[in-house]
């Protein structure tokens, strides 16, 4: 469940949560496609892509800036928040937030919940194949050895990596490929582990909800009964307040 960060942040997040994740998707398309049709693009329009991208990440930092400020938890928010951080260094990846669905205790407890999780999975598996395939191919491109070309290539290369299979006909040879590779494994084993965990939940929820429903009539029992037990006694206090009204 998230914690709270104070009603500050709650209202700057309301606000400005959905046209963060707009920008995000701006740089996302620009940033794709300044990589993939390098070849073919003018020098200014280049250029004028890498001043979008610069004038987002300038955003982005402003706002993880504002956030951790406001936030009751001051600097913490930093290690509590990693995607937000992230976004900083790479805003295309800005919208893998929608992991967040993981982290509601209840994100598998009805049919709208299960759904949701179920399109944050679809989303993010996309997204993260679509990063790193356009990550891996600026870093291979160039380098002689490489056998990462195309953007098919790298987006053979992506899903193979993230599923862990490995099939080893393309594989990165420069240093920035193999931090890419490794960010993705790590990602695509972390995803894997927390879907995993988030069914298992939902299974040991379903085989306690008996009991559990059980348990929820009682409290609700014994709370009824307080109150009823409260509403008597305050009903022979009124009486004994009237009588002695009467007696004098």
């Amino acid at each position: 469940m998230a914690q709270p960060m104070g009603p500050r942040y709650d209202a700057y997040a309301k606000r400005l949560d959905t046209p963060m994740a707009v920008m995000a998707m701006v740089f996302l398309v620009v940033w794709s496609s300044r990589i993939i049709f390098t070849e073919s693009l003018p020098s200014q329009v280049k250029a004028t892509m890498l001043s979008v991208q610069g004038i987002i990440w300038l955003v982005f930092l402003a706002d993880i800036i504002i956030r951790t400020v406001i936030s009751e938890k001051s600097w913490k928010f930093l290690w509590t928040h990693p995607l937000d951080v992230v976004a900083v260094i790479i805003p295309a990846a800005r919208p893998l937030k929608v992991l967040s669905a993981f982290t509601q205790g209840a994100a598998f407890a009805s049919a709208k919940g299960r759904l949701k999780t179920m399109q944050a999975v679809v989303l993010s598996v996309v997204l993260l194949l679509w990063i790193g395939s356009v990550a891996v191919l600026s870093a291979e491109r160039n380098v002689t050895e490489s056998a990462i070309n195309t953007f098919g290539d790298a987006l053979w290369w992506a899903f193979v990596t993230v599923t862990t299979v490995g099939y080893g006909d393309f594989s990165p040879v420069s240093v920035e490929g193999r931090i890419v590779a490794v960010l993705m494994m790590l990602v695509g084993i972390a995803l894997i582990g927390v879907v995993t965990a988030s069914v298992a939940a939902w299974f040991v929820q379903l085989t306690s909800g008996s009991d559990d429903e059980a348990g929820e009539a009682r409290e609700v029992g014994r709370h009824e009964e307080l109150q009823d037990q409260v509403a008597a006694l305050e009903a022979k206090i009124d009486a004994l307040l009237e009588n002695q009204r009467r007696e004098r």
